[in-house]
């Protein structure tokens, strides 16, 4: 009795489908990355602009705090 196995055909037409199938998952990672690390990318500018807004909004609780202090 003999083992079967699958004999993989050397089709190019098969390597050339193999070959563009990882060129369009490179394609679509590398387009992927420069999008969401773009500075034209209009939902990392608005996480930006709410970040430095509650940055200042601590900063002054944190100096109205120290005043707080000095004045105990």
């Amino acid at each position: 009795m003999a083992i079967p196995f699958y004999d993989f055909p050397s089709s190019p037409i098969l390597i050339i489908g193999a070959l563009g199938i990882a060129v369009a998952i490179a394609v679509f990672f590398v387009s992927y990355q420069k999008y969401f690390n773009s500075p034209l990318n209009k939902e990392l500018a608005v996480k930006k602009k709410a970040l430095i807004k509650e940055q200042k909004e601590l900063n002054e609780r944190l100096e109205k705090i120290k005043q707080d202090l000095k004045n105990l």
